[in-house]
């Protein structure tokens, strides 16, 4: 599960920011006072060196921690975190500090431009009442209030349950976007449009689940070959080059490949049909719903190729009886052009007899079949 322990620290005295910066780290860290307690505990129970108890495994987290002296200057750092992918999930911010921005307008403006970060105004004054910087900053679902001097205590489970919480919300609106993607990439692979095949579609809809712009899909046929049915911003030989290469693993494997040379592999393979499809630059998630959602896809994909292999083989058939006069009346307009060409010549003559009689026995077979 993602985890987002990033937190800055907002105040004007340098030695408060950089100790409440050493408090959170700390918190990560085995507390010497206790250590020394078990040690001197394990000595007096008569444990040797080999008999030690194990130290209770780490459950605090590790936090990633930056501070500023300013408002203006979080303000920019909030800015650039968003901006390079990598917001905080928590700010600590003063209330009074001069000469800049206070904690109130630096609340309200980091709000404006990250609706999802979680703020803690810390101060030991009462500038303000806790219902009028609720009104100001908004979304006091994200907001506590906090007065100086506070208990160590108080800062490890703000940073803990905080951090936590921003995790969870956005790990709920990530599943929620991928959903909408799913059922939306699931629409593609099932309803085709005229100007476009199913293969084409289908490795469409997997591009756009995993957030690539370029990817393959080719079948196996019954000749026992690769036949490339479609690429985007791959060429036809590199296409052709990765299946013929990779052929023995594309065919064993009936499961989703991560690494195939570099490519991610999907396989859509029933009684009706063998395709496989190879996506480059895949971006995937290590989230059990996100599996679900992809198996979702998968099986969307595999419905709608066994439908289209159903569709092409009826197409085949019904071609087949009906182009078959069309085609005896073409040979026959030939041989009679022929004919009238080699009039005088008996033995072309007969030789052109002997392939109408060929083609009326042919056509009379396929009409008592």
């Amino acid at each position: 599960m993602f985890k987002n322990n990033r937190i800055l620290i907002v105040d004007d005295q340098e030695d408060l920011r950089e100790q409440l910066a050493k408090l959170l780290i700390s918190s990560g860290q085995p507390n010497k006072t206790s250590t020394l307690v078990q040690s001197m505990r394990e000595r007096l129970m008569g444990f040797d060196d080999d008999e030690k108890q194990s130290p209770p495994p780490k459950t605090a987290p590790q936090y990633d921690i930056d501070t500023a002296g300013q408002g203006e200057e979080a303000f920019e750092m909030v800015q650039a975190a968003i901006k390079n992918g990598a917001p905080y999930a928590v700010i600590f911010t003063d209330m009074r500090m001069p000469p800049g921005w206070d904690g109130l307008k630096t609340a309200k403006k980091i709000r404006e431009i990250d609706k999802y970060i979680e703020i803690v105004i810390m101060t030991a004054y009462a500038d303000h009442t806790q219902s009028t910087i609720a009104q100001e900053i908004g979304m006091p679902e994200k907001l506590l209030y906090i007065k100086k001097p506070f208990q160590t205590e108080e800062i490890f489970q703000l940073a803990m349950s905080l951090t936590a919480k921003w995790s969870s919300e956005y790990l709920e609106r990530m599943r929620r976007s991928w959903l909408e993607k799913t059922l939306v990439c699931m629409r593609t692979a099932r309803h085709q449009h005229k100007d476009i095949d199913t293969y084409v579609a289908t490795l469409n809809s997997f591009l756009t689940f995993l957030g690539s712009d370029k990817g393959i899909i080719a079948e196996w046929d019954a000749d026992g070959k690769w036949i490339l049915k479609g690429a985007r911003n791959v060429d036809a030989e590199t296409a052709r080059e990765f299946f013929t290469k990779n052929t023995a693993q594309l065919l064993k494997n009936n499961a989703i490949q991560n690494n195939v040379n570099g490519v991610y592999v999907i396989p859509l393979k029933s009684n009706e049909c063998s395709v496989i499809i190879g996506i480059y630059d895949a971006k995937t998630q290590a989230d059990s719903e996100w599996y679900k959602l992809l198996n979702m896809l998968l099986i969307t994909s595999v419905e709608s190729m066994e439908n289209a292999s159903i569709k092409a083989k009826d197409y085949c058939r019904i071609n087949k009886d009906c182009r078959f006069p069309l085609l005896v009346k073409e040979m026959r307009s030939h041989l009679k052009k022929l004919q009238e060409s080699h009039k005088a010549n008996e033995t072309i003559q007969n030789f052109l007899k002997e392939i109408d009689n060929a083609i009326e026995t042919v056509k009379k077979t396929a009409e008592s079949s």
